[in-house]
């Protein structure tokens, strides 16, 4: 999963030219992407060395993606904050050290269609869902898969939830309107899994030599390891917090 190809040290960011070397690095070693859409629809079957490339928001800088994937013959699916395109990414809610980021407009789609790429839905406006009501949550799926279709001609099926958090009522809504939703649960995307709650591997994870390395050594491992360095690193802010308060 990713958001944003720009040079920041931004967690929501990937150096362009890293991602280009992370793309290499996955096609040298036999990986391919699947068709998102139609892996969903054929009920999510193991797909040896088989991933799935997402981007969140739909920043602008995604465009650079359109000039590296088709080197190996991947596709993507972008997951688009309808409400929002052609603005930027300062929504309510977004944590303060994100850095402001311009989002594509309806006219940047086309070309990126041509070039292999499909969009999903994110919601209109990028709110945290589970804090809606049931005609306003409603109104933010149905919305953003509507402006999608209409816009683009073409059958939009996935969501993937803002800020990755879909809880039961949240996946009984999106349950009404697509074939699957997406979170940022860290872990590989399995066929027993939820379907309204698939898991990603978020691309931070992967922004050096050495973490590259370990997931195409040791995928299992890898996702282990990043999980105890999550779990120590969100333990050490619950401490501070609490020293704080204490």
């Amino acid at each position: 999963m990713y958001h944003a190809l720009e040079s920041s040290r931004s967690v929501v960011a990937t150096d362009p030219s890293w991602f280009a070397e992370t793309m290499a690095a996955l096609a040298e070693a036999g990986y391919r992407t699947v068709d998102l859409p139609a892996w969903i629809a054929q009920g999510r079957p193991e797909v040896e060395r088989g991933f799935a490339l997402t981007f969140d928001d739909g920043y602008r800088s995604v465009l650079a993606a359109a000039d590296v994937l088709p080197r190996y013959g991947f596709g993507a699916t972008i997951f688009l904050v309808t409400g929002r395109m052609g603005d930027d990414n300062r929504w309510a809610g977004q944590p303060r050290r994100i850095p402001t980021s311009r989002l594509l407009d309806w006219s940047d789609l086309p070309p990126l269609q041509a070039a292999g790429f499909q969009f999903g839905a994110h919601s209109r406006t990028h709110p945290r869902l589970d804090r809606l009501g049931g005609d306003v949550l409603d109104a933010e799926l149905r919305g953003s898969r509507d402006d999608i279709e209409q816009r683009l001609g073409v059958p939009c099926r996935l969501l993937a939830y803002p800020y990755g958090h879909g809880p039961p009522l949240v996946r009984r809504a999106a349950a009404r309107h697509f074939d699957a939703a997406f979170t940022t649960r860290l872990a590989t995307a399995m066929r027993g899994e939820d379907p309204y709650g698939i898991s990603r591997i978020d691309a931070y994870y992967l922004r050096s030599p050495r973490w590259l390395s370990a997931f195409l050594t040791d995928r299992r491992r890898f996702l282990a390891m990043r999980r105890l360095l999550r779990a120590a690193r969100q333990g050490g802010r619950l401490l501070a917090i609490a020293n704080r308060s204490g």
